[in-house]
């Protein structure tokens, strides 16, 4: 079962990992051009998967801070409506 066939490793990772890796991999290799000219090849592809990683990371910060303004807009709102809603209650109270 187990072999020293440096080809076959990715054959041990489930199925659905296998696919994101490869998919992945297909990613990276948009930047096959700039590492194939490198002197360290390894380096710079390892460097190319972190760049990917990071464009990745920096599309799913935008969304979280999109949701997170348009949450505090909500809530922001609301503690508005609450304290206009005090402060009605406050003045009929006085009258």
């Amino acid at each position: 079962m187990l072999t020293n066939s440096k080809d076959d490793w990715k054959q041990f990772l489930s199925l659905e990992d296998e696919e994101k890796l490869n998919d992945f991999i297909r990613k990276v290799s948009k930047h096959r051009g700039a590492y194939k000219n490198a002197s360290d090849v390894k380096s710079a592809q390892m460097w190319s998967a972190m760049l990917e990683l990071r464009k990745e990371n920096l599309v799913i910060q935008k969304r979280l801070d999109r949701i997170q303004d348009l949450l505090d807009g909500m809530f922001s709102q609301i503690r508005s409506q609450d304290d206009e809603d005090r402060k009605l209650l406050k003045s009929l109270d006085r009258f």
